[in-house]
């Protein structure tokens, strides 16, 4: 398995916003070691945008709190900063499991992409 596969991402389609707090799921299970770095580089980048409140990471499930509409892009381009610098900074952890949505990157990016333009018809 290449170690691109192996890092975690953002599962974007696993996202849920109920009163404007929102949920999202990475893929595999990040280890101790990842989750604290990811807290040390949200603590770094402040986990509070112009368009939401705080971010906390819990086991495998991202929280975001008062999103507020039409900052859902500033939102993604904050999160996927904060996961890429948390996956640069850490060496590949042995026995990192196969993403939990499976599919090659293409397949992934795909389906992010159709959930995003999918995401416009309620918007109307």
């Amino acid at each position: 398995m290449a170690r691109e596969e192996r890092r975690r991402r953002i599962d974007w389609a696993s996202a849920d916003v109920h009163e404007g707090e929102v949920t999202l799921k990475l893929t595999g299970r990040p280890s101790k070691a990842w989750r604290e770095r990811f807290e040390k580089v949200l603590g770094l980048l402040g986990s509070g945008g112009s368009g939401w409140g705080g971010v906390r990471l819990k086991k495998s499930t991202v929280t975001v709190e008062a999103l507020q509409p039409q900052a859902e892009g500033e939102l993604r381009h904050f999160l996927e900063s904060v996961v890429a610098q948390t996956n640069a900074e850490l060496p590949e952890e042995p026995g990192d499991e196969q993403d939990t949505a499976g599919g090659s990157r293409e397949e992934i990016l795909d389906a992010e992409m159709t959930a995003t333009l999918r995401s416009f018809a309620s918007a109307d």
